[in-house]
Formats: structure tokens, C-alpha cells, sequence
């Protein structure tokens, strides 16, 4: 995974003034977060723009969906089939712990 990389206060003010202290999204006013028009598990870098909160908590939705059908398509992670094949049909269970354990 990436290393998380972060706006020090000149790029912030950069940021802000290049966007007219306005969401990126739905133009209103603060506050902000920072955020990657690319998810960062996908493209490492800086936030590149400024979002409100409840435009950057759907558009985190929106990346979190992106990030499973980027790693399902790479072949990262295992289909339900693939599963099954390695790790059997049914589940397996921790069991459960005994008294005075």
C-alpha cells in the first residue's frame, strides 16, 4: 500500500485560493478535507483538490467500490469460486473457548 502523503499549509492555501475557497464538487463553502481526484490505493500522490465533508464522504463510497473492482480485475483478490477451491466448501470455525480459558 501507498504511503499517505499530505498538504503542508502552502499547498493548503494554494488549494483553497485556486478553487475560490469552494468545494470542488458542489461549490459551497467549508469546511474542508483533502482528498485524491484518484483514489491513493490506486495513484500514490498529494490531494489534489478540496472537498466538503459530505462530498468527500461520497465520493469515499464511490472510491472504495472503484478500489474492489480495480483489485477484482487484477486478479489481487480471489473470486467466491476460487475460495471454495482453496479453502473448501464450507466455513471454518474458531470454536469456542472453555470455561476458565
Amino acid at each position: 500500500m501507498a504511503r499517505r502523503a499530505y498538504l503542508n499549509q502552502r499547498e493548503w492555501h494554494a488549494l483553497v485560493t485556486a478553487q475560490r475557497f469552494m468545494c470542488a464538487s458542489c461549490e459551497s463553502a467549508g469546511p474542508f478535507e483533502a482528498d485524491h481526484s484518484t483514489p491513493n490505493a490506486l495513484k500514490a500522490g498529494k490531494p489534489d483538490q478540496l472537498l466538503c465533508r459530505r462530498c468527500h464522504r461520497a465520493k469515499t463510497k464511490r472510491d472504495v467500490a472503484a478500489i474492489a473492482k480495480a483489485k477484482r480485475l487484477s486478479g489481487e483478490t480471489l473470486s467466491q469460486y476460487e475460495k471454495r477451491k482453496r479453502f473448501g466448501a464450507s466455513l471454518q470455525s474458531r470454536g469456542f473457548r472453555k470455561r476458565g480459558e
